[in-house]
């Protein structure tokens, strides 16, 4: 086996869209791209070649030079290959150990698609995982743990939805009140459209909304527009639009209102006549809320916007945001509903919700991991993240300093956002 530094880009692009079981977006050339362009890393495209010249593993490296310390390399979501063979895992390992080391890097870093356990409400059900952490581990890589939140590269948690099955049982695994509230969105001009790069900045307001909402600390509007255009150029990217017409949606109610006036009409009993006018209020309600909207939108609103990538088989919905003006049209709802049977119909196999957390129950993101789970999608554990230490002391040393600058970093931007909420 040797390694090809550099390799053909075309090359090594088929090698992992086409790859059974471990493409991965992250691990394609265009995210190399929009790595390089959004965050100034250094991509390189390894590939891992058999003696007769087959190529048997791939790897994105994304290489970084800290302040005072020698630089790394991260592997998002890789390296690609078939884990199944221990051979072929360890000599992959040995040929990356030895170009870091070449290269003059302090450690590698990677976080394989290596699924570890499928949670269900009746346990934990192994999924072969552990047999490969465990080589990993022998093979000297240095294990991060089991980390329950988000403090990883990636998030450890996820649902995967199943989309090889048909449109029916797809709906079937979603629980029901998200169903009727697809329905109940249809009572109002709502529509779902793809968006464009002109829309980012409507995308960028969106999530500024739910992070400070929700409690997390999103990117700066030029990443989701470097996001966007780098991976939509190669065929990878879908932004998802939900936008209301409130002017739209009044006559509509107006019009459900007239037909509830004329059914009263034929009603004679007390307990049917008592509901129609209970509905009746509620109408007149939405009505003023509606042209209320109607002001402040007079050409309606995007409030929900969603970033799906899609890349071999597979589909991952990274980024969303939505507000909560007009969120009686459910149109949040909707969009996710749609762009699940959109990714579906685009030929993926499953669809990556992209992240949750490990215990809910005791997580500020609770919520978060609700809202995602009613869709239907199995609860998976990865393996996590590992490290392939080449100077270690120097890694040692940086592994020790990272989660004080990190943690430094995140709080300097709540305080700000605080700041500027004052």
């Amino acid at each position: 086996m040797k390694l090809i530094a550099d390799i053909e880009r075309e090359r090594y692009e088929s090698f992992v869209r086409e790859h059974p079981s471990k493409s991965h977006f992250m691990q394609s050339a265009a995210w190399g791209d929009f790595s390089a362009k959004s965050k100034g890393l250094e991509a390189r495209l390894i590939g891992i070649e058999s003696a007769e010249g087959e190529l048997r593993a791939a790897a994105l490296l994304l290489g970084r030079k800290p302040p005072l310390f020698p630089k790394y390399y991260y592997c998002p979501r890789g390296p690609v290959l078939d884990y199944g063979d221990g051979e072929l895992l360890a000599e992959t390992i040995a040929l990356l150990k030895e170009f870091a080391e070449d290269e003059g890097a302090m450690f590698l870093k990677f976080d394989p698609d290596i699924v570890l356990f499928e949670h269900t409400g009746s346990g934990a059900l192994e999924l072969g995982g552990g047999a490969i952490l465990e080589q990993l581990k022998a093979l000297g890589c240095v294990h991060h743990g089991f980390n329950k939140e988000f403090e990883g590269r990636q998030p450890r948690y996820t649902f995967r939805i199943d989309l090889s099955s048909s449109d029916e049982e797809i709906d079937r695994r979603i629980v029901g009140n998200v169903l009727k509230n697809v329905k109940k969105s249809r009572r109002y001009a709502c529509e779902v459209a793809k968006g464009a790069s002109a829309d980012i900045p409507k995308l960028h307001e969106l999530i500024s909304i739910t992070s400070e909402r929700d409690d997390f600390v999103g990117y700066p509007e030029s990443y989701y527009r470097d996001f966007f255009d780098t991976l939509s150029a190669n065929g990878m990217a879908a932004l998802w639009l939900g936008r209301v017409d409130p002017a739209a949606s009044v006559e509509m109610l107006k019009e459900e209102l007239a037909a509830l006036l004329e059914k009263r009409k034929q009603l004679k009993k007390e307990g049917p006549l008592k509901e129609s006018e209970l509905s009746e209020a509620r109408l007149l309600r939405e009505i003023a809320a509606f042209e209320s909207y109607a002001r402040e939108f007079p050409k309606g609103a995007v409030v929900s916007a969603h970033l799906v990538v899609n890349y071999g088989d597979k589909a991952w919905a990274v980024h969303a945001g939505s507000d909560t003006k007009m969120s009686e049209t459910f149109i949040n709802n909707r969009v996710y509903y749609e762009k699940i049977h959109a990714a579906k119909a685009a030929g993926a196999r499953l669809l990556d919700q992209f992240g949750t957390v490990g215990d809910p129950e005791n997580s500020s993101l609770k919520s978060l991991h609700e809202f995602k789970k009613q869709f239907g999608g199995r609860y998976l554990e990865f393996i996590g993240e590992f490290d392939i230490a080449v100077k270690p002391c120097w890694h040692l040393v940086y592994e020790r300093a990272l989660p004080l600058y990190r943690r430094a970093r995140i709080g300097l931007k709540l305080a700000l956002r605080g700041r500027k909420g004052e």
